[in-house]
């Protein structure tokens, strides 16, 4: 078992030996227990006293613990000493003569606290910060910057009464059609590994549970109750798994969350060999893991897909030690009383849940203020939104535009900005400050143009439903055949100084995108607009800049050339408007890079022919998606099979620009075996004029024995920080051997493989210009062994003839 090491101020526990234990602050005096729990090496051990409490707790007890309430249902709570409202869900407690444990409650928060802001018969409001969505930050490529937005997120759950929130989301984003995408990091696992354990870090720091999620291979919406994700061993190991492993590894979340698919035949919180033989005896985790809500298969949600009654106790046995939203305790005692569930499973469960619940601030009695310092996040909201906007077109300098300027602002999204995706990742923030009111406290907006486009806006919005409630989207306004605006496009072009035109997407949780016209590819009316404004503003030599307030990347192929500059800002939360202004301005230098590749065209995307999946028996639920490309995700297909993209995996512009000096190797402790690493350093230099953020990425590109490999893989990357014109930082770099190994299916290992090395630090996945130093591996180093069997392929599906994206 692994020694924990938490970034908390140390206090005591008061638990006595007799285990008799208090869940709240009953002490005599007023003072409130810290809200950070104690370090291990000096309070007692959590997992003892969790054994010690199963035995003071009856069959229905434990029962209760590994199973929910139900959805909504505070109510039936066992022991909820004060709820929150909104919240998703609740551990439940016990109070017996021995043993007084408080529920635990578990909210929502991909890009920010999901609880509800009113609440009957009060009149205060409980409003959480909207922070940038996964996408954008990932896209600053700042571990500590993520950091610091988990320490804001985790004091507002602290302080609101939450004791885990059911985030960080860190699927891969295999397709950009993907409808939650906005929650997760990256198309490249250590990026998101990486991404999730400094925001998990921030989280916890404030005494509060992480839950990584969505564990695992989950890259898509449609059916996602049923779908079964057939993925090769490989695959998962070194693209799916790999940024789970990184964050329960480098930062060691209290929850995992289970996933709604199957993988390879099996509803993955029902699999042994995912949860036991590789989270816990091959990671060495210790938290706790439950299920996403309703997932494997527990209850009726389609018709045509029966219920399996038997899912809570194969979660129970296969690990899945928390089921949620719950109501299966009846379930569970009828296999209990039928010994199939056996104390020995039950007792397991129960501890691994308890051993986490100790260290939540209602177990300790924290006394939360209901008083987060949300001026504070809002500012750190706003930081984090521009650093991670990326520039990805800026020609003849058209960008910053000099504040005080006359702008001419273009599309129905810059009224009906959106600061996030829909469902569980959505907040409900105080405000959200789109672009036009962004704008206007730096620049003369055209007032004729926002009027207009407020008063479309109005007339012509339909309210859309999504999971957890509504959203307004409206088509934008063709200019052709509409001769008020038209009117309007020739005066601005005449009047002001550029044009800013915007187009916005929405999606999010239960459903993905269409590779069509109005989602992925703009839709006539789009690019009509920017047809019409281009050519109105370009005849008068004046620049067209776009804005992409988006859910995820879109097409640019069929538009770029008419744009003089692209900006990226994803949704950047409740500051979103105010994120873009200071990049326009030039108040803030863009240093956002691409956390996934923009292809040429979708049918480019390696994932193209199989992410739509398989209806196998005609009854209109998809059944089966073939993960096929293996191991060829993202920038690793591009790479390997040399397919031109529109803009590459870490790409993204500034107004100044950088010397990469050559890097060196600081160590090299490879030898050692699976303890070893390799480390080097780099001097980037702002060879510009303006100060700025360089975020440099370095690639590795392996030898192939015994395994095929892609031609470069991420393995670790660093951010300056903001370095005047002429100034230079060493940034250091480092890959463990477990981090630079591949996985040999052969032979269940982990291994890096003996010869040469080449190793690029770069701006971008385009290392076509730089130039590599190399390392040598004299021989093979088997880092670890792996489960024989694990996440074995269905019977019948070969690997070699299953895998169709592969070099020869």
């Amino acid at each position: 078992m692994k020694t924990k090491h938490f970034k908390f101020n140390p206090i005591m526990l008061a638990l006595a030996i007799s285990v008799t234990v208090i869940g709240c602050n009953d002490d005599d005096d007023s003072t409130n227990p810290d809200p950070q729990p104690p370090s291990n090496g000096e309070t007692t051990n959590y997992r003892a006293q969790a054994e010690q409490m199963v035995a003071q707790l009856s069959v229905s007890e434990k029962l209760d613990i590994v199973t929910g309430p139900g959805m909504n249902n505070p109510e039936g709570a066992v022991n909820l000493l004060q709820d929150v409202p909104g919240v998703a869900g609740y551990i439940n407690g016990v109070v017996n003569d021995d043993v007084n444990i408080p529920a635990t409650k578990l909210s929502d928060g991909p890009a920010g606290l999901r609880i509800e802001p009113t609440r009957d018969g009060d009149e205060n409001t409980y409003y959480a910060t909207a922070w940038p969505i996964g996408s954008v930050l990932a896209s600053s490529w700042n571990k500590e910057l993520v950091e610091q937005v988990g320490e804001g997120q985790g004091n507002e759950a602290l302080e609101y009464g939450v004791d885990v929130i059911l985030a960080p989301g860190m699927n891969i984003q295999r397709n950009p059609l993907n409808g939650r995408n906005f929650e997760y990091y990256s198309e490249d696992p250590v990026l998101s590994g990486r991404m999730s354990a400094a925001m998990v870090e921030g989280m916890q720091s404030q005494g509060v549970g992480a839950t990584i999620k969505h564990f695992v291979a989950n890259a898509s919406e449609t059916d996602r109750y049923y779908v079964d994700d057939i993925v090769e061993p490989r695959a998962l190991r070194e693209i799916y798994l790999r940024g789970f492993q990184i964050s329960a590894d480098e930062a060691e979340p209290m929850a995992i969350m289970t996933s709604y698919n199957l993988v390879n035949g099996t509803y993955v919180n029902q699999r042994e060999d995912a949860l036991i033989d590789i989270v816990r005896n091959e990671w060495g985790f210790d938290g706790m893991v439950m299920s996403d809500w309703f997932a494997g298969n527990i209850m009726q949600i389609n018709d045509a897909v029966p219920v399996d009654p038997d899912s809570a106790l194969k979660q129970q046995i296969a690990g899945n030690n928390l089921i949620q939203p719950g109501n299966n305790k009846e379930s569970l005692q009828q296999a209990y009383d039928a010994g199939e569930l056996t104390d020995e499973v039950l007792d397991r469960n129960v501890v691994e849940i308890l051993t986490q619940v100790q260290k939540m601030p209602t177990y300790r009695g924290y006394d939360y203020s209901n008083q987060p310092d949300l001026d504070a996040h809002a500012t750190l909201a706003r930081q984090a939104a521009a650093e991670g906007t990326i520039l990805l077109k800026n020609n003849d300098a058209a960008l910053p535009i000099t504040s005080g300027s006359s702008l001419a602002t273009f599309g129905v999204n810059q009224v009906n900005f959106y600061k996030g995706g829909t469902g569980s990742g959505d907040v409900n923030a105080a405000y959200t400050v789109n672009l036009i009111e962004g704008l206007e406290q730096t620049y003369q907006i055209n007032s004729a143009l926002t009027e207009y486009y407020e008063n479309y806006f109005v007339e012509n919005r339909v309210e859309v439903g999504n999971l957890l409630g509504t959203n307004y989207e409206c088509e934008d306004a063709p200019v052709t055949d509409n001769p008020e605006l038209q009117v309007l496009v020739s005066q601005a072009a005449q009047d002001n100084t550029a044009a800013i035109v915007t187009f916005g997407r929405q999606a999010g949780e239960g459903g993905d995108r269409s590779p069509e016209q109005g989602d992925y590819r703009l839709s006539t009316q789009e690019l009509d607009m920017l047809t019409q404004v281009a050519e109105a503003f370009h005849a008068q030599d004046k620049k067209v800049i776009v804005v992409l307030n988006v859910n995820g990347i879109i097409d640019t192929s069929d538009w770029a050339d008419l744009a003089d500059a692209i900006l990226l800002p994803y949704m950047g939360g409740q500051e979103a408007g105010n994120a873009v202004a200071d990049v326009v301005s030039g108040a803030v230098n863009p240093s956002g890079k691409l956390a996934q590749t923009i292809p040429k065209a979708y049918s480019d995307v390696p994932s193209s022919e199989t992410f739509s999946g398989l209806d196998t028996n005609d009854d209109g639920v998809i059944d089966e998606t073939h993960m096929n490309e293996g191991i060829y995700v993202g920038y690793r297909y591009y790479t390997s099979f040399d397919v031109d993209v529109a803009y590459p995996f870490g790409y993204g512009l500034s107004y100044t620009t950088f010397d990469y000096g050559q890097p060196t190797i600081v160590e090299n402790t490879l030898s050692s075996g699976s303890d070893g690493a390799i480390s080097f350093t780099a001097t980037i230099t702002n060879s510009g004029t303006v100060a700025g953020k360089e975020a440099a990425q370095l690639y590795v590109s392996a030898p192939e024995v015994k395994l095929m490999k892609p031609t470069i893989e991420l393995k670790d990357f660093a951010k300056t920080d903001e370095l005047a014109p002429g100034a230079s930082q060493s940034l250091s770099f480092n890959v463990p051997a477990s981090v630079l190994a591949s996985f040999d299916p052969e032979n269940n290992q982990w291994i890096v493989e003996s010869g040469t090395y080449s190793v690029y630090v770069a701006p971008s996945s385009d290392i076509t210009d730089v130039a590599p130093i190399t390392f040598s591996v004299a021989s093979e180093i088997v880092v670890s062994d792996t489960t024989p069997g694990a996440f074995a392929l269905p019977e019948g599906v070969d690997a070699a003839s299953f895998v169709t994206v592969a070099e020869q």
